[in-house]
């Protein structure tokens, strides 16, 4: 085991980039999945609006089990078998949700049903999986610098977005009749930076967490878990993702019908990521000047306003476009 450095050595950054790539990866699946994806799948498989939300719903309460599970043994089982188990849940579901239109044709809508519910169920406990261990991973690499490359870590996800979201109006003008530019080839991109990830990965030797370094016990852990602020905090951060990830599996849809046009939607979408992904790399200084406290309260506070600016424009108005725009972006 690899004790951290206070000057991160080379393996180290390796570790650090192939984490960023699991966020990527993560992005790129959940933008092409409710980018047109979805809309595919009720036309071609016949799902209603609520069976589409159904399998969009496996595919993010996973994510939160893993992490709770993983992340309170992640110091037993260790940071590189935790990776290892996260390429081989991103490999499964690739390969069981993009049998889906196999397996509608030979055994119906249920079982396609099923096997796409499976495929998001998976996807899910490997983003999980990933999380419980590039976030206290990085932490132990930049022990020194820990808010702004955490910060640097998570502009993963909104660049996966982005790419996911360019992917998929990229294909889809390209070849309109999805002649060969499937909703298989989209989702199937998310594959290249799981195997970036991967290659990263492999022979490299992960740093013992502070905890284990520190000699922290899984009791005396708990206990602190059970702490007011930390409880108080995960209520909040529960919110922020509920809202990061339940609304915005369906943001491009909703932007779309309120400008009149799909693509409106997604390239309002693709903005907005752009954002987040470049206001991630300046968060840590910032952090420094106002306190952690300070940038949560001052995001707060424009993210409900850009929220009621949104939620308060009129689609039939000829500035609409302009508006919704403006809004996003504060939010």
């Amino acid at each position: 085991m690899l004790q951290p450095s206070h000057s991160p050595s080379t393996g180290h950054k390796i570790l650090f980039w192939a984490s960023f790539f699991t966020l990527v990866a993560a992005g790129i699946n959940f933008s092409v999945r409710n980018g047109t994806m979805l809309g595919e799948w009720g036309s071609s498989y016949g799902f209603t609006q609520s069976e589409l939300g159904s399998i969009t719903g496996g595919g993010l309460v996973g994510f939160g089990l893993a992490i709770i599970v993983l992340g309170a043994i992640a110091d037993k089982i260790g940071y590189g078998k935790l990776m290892a188990l996260a390429f081989f849940l991103h490999a499964s579901s690739a390969l069981v949700t993009l049998s889906a239109g196999f397996v509608f044709a030979q055994y119906g809508k249920e079982s396609c049903y099923m096997c796409l519910m499976v495929g998001m169920w998976l996807v899910s406990l490997a983003n999980g999986t990933c999380e419980a261990v590039i976030n206290p991973l990085t932490a132990t690499l930049f022990p020194e610098n820990k808010t702004h490359w955490l910060n640097i870590l998570h502009a993963g996800w909104p660049l996966g977005l982005v790419l996911g979201t360019v992917i998929d109006l990229g294909l889809s003008n390209i070849d309109p009749n999805r002649t060969w530019a499937t909703w298989q080839v989209k989702l199937g991109m998310f594959l290249v930076p799981v195997l970036i990830y991967g290659l990263m990965m492999v022979g490299r030797r992960f740093p013992t967490s502070e905890t284990s370094s520190s000699g922290v016990s899984f009791g005396t852990m708990v206990a602190q878990f059970a702490h007011p602020i930390l409880l108080f905090l995960i209520l909040i951060h529960a919110m922020v993702g509920y809202v990061e990830l339940g609304t915005d599996s369906w943001i491009s849809s909703i932007t779309g019908k309120m400008l009149r046009e799909k693509n409106y939607g997604l390239m309002l979408f693709i903005w907005t990521s752009l954002l987040m992904f470049t206001l991630r790399f300046f968060a840590g200084p910032i952090v420094h000047k106002i306190s952690p406290l300070g940038l949560l309260f001052f995001s707060a506070v424009l993210a409900a306003c850009g929220l009621f600016f949104l939620g308060s424009i009129d689609a039939d108005s000829k500035s609409a476009l302009v508006l919704a725009v403006v809004a996003a972006t504060i939010y």
